[in-house]
């Protein structure tokens, strides 16, 4: 069966400008990895700003950039230079990037996307019903799986305020990223390495749910109903109003049974069984409306044209998303490692959100300038050059 592949240049548009705003919110996210996500940061400025993380970033923008990872697999089979040898050569590159940047840090996607990718190869012909079927599977297996083994004990919150704070103490001090070299961090992440995508099945950023949401994306590729144009805007409108409010009264509830049981998506729960159960529903359900809003949104935005500009920014920031995905986490590591200046463990959530910007806004230059010289950014030119086998230039004539 052939699809059409609608690849024209205001759709490439919508895509590189949604993976431009998805490369903030996956730095944004990542920032809070070197203690920011501690409850030790109690003041009221420190709360709301890690309330807007968890409501609005949390989860949702590596799922926004899973979709579209899912929607570039379909645009790449359907294109006349497909096989199945350029498809492993495809995901094998990705999957030694991915080696490489694991090595740095340990939240590293692209080994797991490229792990799955090798699966959506087996499922991507299979008829829609069943792949809808499949997607439901793929995303349920958070909380069920979290309902049948709640024991995450690894993960353990602090009991108190003052607690956290002493843990926080300890780590600035102690902590392999404090105090070990850039050999010795590099040696323990390496035991990490290939990512296993089976074995966080309890939680809401596993494998099985990133291979959910890369279905999603394949399938809104491949029937089309992404696609829009000005005479729909209104309605777009309309059902991204309906999104954001859903979305945000679910997390909203999340956090309120969170509050009142001990419940907790990414920790141990300390609420029952049935209630973590239900609390994950909710965690799931609002993610998934939070993802669709954010979607709908940007594509809102690009469609009605305003900001061209900036429009132009983000988009060649999505043009090489996966060179500014690795820079931007080269750039943090050496902001947090004690091999550089060592500020992991020192920095609470409202100081984490200045720094994404500031990252982010020297990686929108980075972008420009370097795509006013080269034709695509330096891993997305040898990935390609490692796809096809052959040579091109990457110089702009």
């Amino acid at each position: 069966m052939s699809h059409k592949t609608d690849a024209t240049p205001d759709r490439l548009l919508v895509l590189d400008v949604m993976r431009g705003i998805a490369l903030f919110g996956i730095l944004y996210v990542n920032l809070f990895s070197f203690g920011a996500d501690s409850i030790a940061w109690s003041s009221s400025i420190d709360q709301a700003s890690w309330h807007f993380k968890y409501i609005f970033f949390e989860s949702k923008f590596w799922g926004l950039y899973s979709i579209l990872f899912g929607m570039g697999f379909f645009f790449f089979t359907q294109s006349k230079s497909s096989s199945i040898s350029r498809s492993l050569r495809r995901f094998g590159i990705l999957f030694v990037f991915g080696c490489f940047h694991a090595l740095f840090f340990d939240g590293d996607i692209l080994m797991l996307y490229a792990e799955l990718a090798l699966l959506m190869l087996v499922l991507f012909r299979a008829p829609i019903k069943y792949l809808i079927v499949t997607i439901f599977c793929l995303c349920m297996s958070f909380p069920i799986g979290h309902f049948i083994h709640p024991d995450r004990d690894a993960n353990l919150q602090p009991e108190s305020i003052s607690q956290a704070k002493e843990w926080l103490i300890e780590d600035s001090t102690g902590d392999i990223y404090v105090s070990d070299t850039l050999s010795e961090i590099m040696d323990y992440h390496f035991q990490y390495i290939p990512e296993q995508f089976w074995a966080d099945y309890q939680y809401p950023d596993s494998g099985f749910v990133v291979l959910g949401l890369f279905l999603v994306g394949y399938l809104l590729a491949r029937t089309g109903v992404w696609r829009v144009d000005h005479s729909v805007c209104q309605i777009i409108t309309r059902n991204v109003i309906i999104f954001w409010i859903l979305g945000i009264l679910m997390m909203v509830a999340e956090r309120y049974l969170s509050l009142k049981t001990g419940y907790s998506a990414f920790y141990y729960s300390q609420a029952s069984p049935w209630v973590t159960l239900l609390g994950d529903t909710i965690y799931l359900s609002g993610t998934l409306l939070l993802i669709s809003a954010w979607f709908f949104t940007i594509q809102w935005w690009v469609e009605i044209k305003t900001q061209p500009r900036l429009l132009s920014l983000l988009a060649q920031a999505g043009q090489m998303s996966l060179t500014l995905y690795v820079i931007q986490s080269l750039i943090f590591t050496s902001i947090f490692y004690g091999y550089g200046l060592g500020y992991a463990y020192t920095l609470g959530p409202s100081h984490v959100l200045i720094l994404a910007l500031v990252i982010y806004i020297v990686e929108l230059a980075l972008a420009a300038v370097w795509l006013r010289y080269f034709k695509r950014g330096p891993l997305e030119w040898i990935w390609r050059l490692g796809i096809y086998l052959r040579f091109e230039t990457i110089r702009r004539p």
